[in-house]
């Protein structure tokens, strides 16, 4: 797909979410996924940003819910994203998916095989070299890297 390919897909996927306010929307697999968003999901992306911004230099900063198209069939919206903050400074919809550092995904009831399986497997494809699943069903977090092009866990790397 074209930039201007995405661009225009990103652009028809905005105006969907318009019409329901109150769920993202992504691109997973080739299809289309719209989620709820529900209250302790904003909860808990509000207190690790806020934990996190205070940890960040300068030369990065955080976004949220923004597109990042990954390929023909992808296009997630982070949770939590780091990008340079002279990217962040163009305040657009979507970023080249290579801009990330890190990468926080928070679970919910109708996310967690993508947040779990599928989203792990292309952030680690795509060399983003951190990220974290946080689990507030589950109460905890699971922080998973890309060692050497192998998805590494807590537990198993």
């Amino acid at each position: 797909m074209t930039v201007s390919g995405i661009d225009r897909l990103h652009s028809q996927l905005s105006k969907l979410e318009d019409l329901f306010p109150g769920y993202l929307t992504e691109i997973v697999e080739g299809s289309i996924v719209m989620n709820p968003v529900r209250p302790f999901h904003g909860k808990t992306i509000l207190r690790v940003s806020a934990g996190l911004e205070d940890q960040l230099s300068e030369e990065w900063a955080l976004v949220s819910d923004v597109a990042f198209p990954f390929d023909d069939a992808n296009e997630f919206c982070p949770d939590i994203a780091v990008i340079p903050a002279e990217a962040e400074a163009e305040n657009r919809s979507s970023y080249p998916a290579d801009l990330i550092e890190f990468v926080a995904e928070v679970v919910s009831p109708e996310s967690m095989r993508r947040d779990y399986e599928i989203k792990p497997r292309r952030y680690a494809a795509r060399g983003i070299a951190n990220f974290v699943i946080l689990d507030p069903l589950r109460g905890h977090a699971a922080a998973m890297w890309n060692a050497s092009a192998r998805l590494c866990h807590t537990e198993s790397c």
